[in-house]
């Protein structure tokens, strides 16, 4: 076993001695899930109050990863890259998903929900199309196969 290792776990007794010592060895347990609660009432609170926020969470990121997928998307087109189509499909059938010209309130959080989605896997293909090396000029040449080895 390695020296690293043993001397982590010398360490972690220390620290659990130290940890008995000051909470007390006969309430450490209490002690444990009292932080455990006070843990879990703080994640509660937080989710109650992100809850009331969530539709204009969901909304901003949709939103903004829908401007970020038209900027990759430009920046593609000018790279060269096939970029055309998805930058007409994927803005119409974000509008599609949100825009209710005759509804009298906003769409749903689902369907914001899923146009979020389609923004987010629009933005990180549009990212792997940048990413990639710049398409090749010329003829398309086939694949070089392994010279046989008869």
């Amino acid at each position: 076993m390695r020296r690293n290792t043993i001397g982590m776990i010398w360490i972690g007794g220390l620290v659990l001695a130290a940890l008995l010592y000051v909470a007390g060895p006969d309430r450490f347990l209490n002690r444990c899930l009292d932080v455990l609660d006070a843990m879990n009432e703080a994640v509660h609170a937080i989710v109650v109050s992100l809850g009331a926020q969530a539709n204009d969470v969901v909304h901003a990121l949709a939103l903004a990863l829908l401007v970020v997928f038209v900027v990759l998307g430009l920046l593609a087109s000018r790279r060269g890259v096939r970029a055309g189509w998805a930058m007409v499909v994927v803005p119409v059938a974000f509008l599609m998903l949100v825009w209710r010209p005759f509804s009298y309130g906003p769409a749903p959080i689902g369907r914001w929900l899923a146009a979020l989605v389609l923004a987010l896997v629009g933005a990180v293909a549009m990212t792997r199309r940048l990413i990639d090396p710049p398409p090749q000029s010329g003829p398309w040449l086939p694949p070089r196969w392994p010279a046989d080895r008869s």
